[in-house]
């Protein structure tokens, strides 16, 4: 919960300009958790996922990559390559989202479909996460590609 938390605060345009510490704050507190201890976790729980080695793979996958976005978004950060830096971080926030969007696409295709219970496993382990990134990719490209200030769109 402080991951979703912290991370939303982090895109704010309004909060970045009038409250840079804070964001510092927040943001240090959000990298701290998921490379020392969120992160860590999954990545040993993925080991040991239900859904045999399809889902084993796709949370070892998404426990590695949240890790390597945050920690090069860091990286760029104390670069001041704040682009980079956002851009990493866009992708590492995308994924902390996985946790709420494997919920949604497993309630949505149970309720939809009638998916033998460990298949249905099989299937959110993966698209609980990679819709994700691809949305994520494409808010990068937008940012990247926009004329004026990429944080206004951020903070509407």
């Amino acid at each position: 919960t402080f991951l979703l938390l912290a991370g939303f605060t982090q895109f704010s345009g309004y909060i970045l300009k009038k409250y840079k510490k804070l964001h510092r704050m927040m943001g240090r507190l959000y990298v701290w958790n998921i490379l020392v201890i969120t992160g860590p976790a999954s990545l040993i729980m993925g080991f040991y996922a239900n859904g045999g080695l399809f889902s084993r793979i796709a949370f070892i996958s998404l426990s590695v990559l949240w890790i390597y976005f945050t920690l090069r978004g860091l990286i760029a950060a104390r670069q001041k390559k704040f682009n980079l830096h956002r851009d990493y971080l866009i992708r590492s926030y995308a994924l902390t989202l996985s946790a709420i969007t494997l919920r949604a696409w497993k309630y949505l295709l149970s309720n939809t479909f009638d998916i033998p219970p460990m298949d249905l496993y099989r299937i959110v382990a993966w698209l609980g996460w990679v819709l994700n990134l691809i949305i994520a990719e494409r808010i990068i490209y937008t940012l990247r590609n926009r004329k004026t200030n990429p944080l206004k769109m951020l903070s509407k």
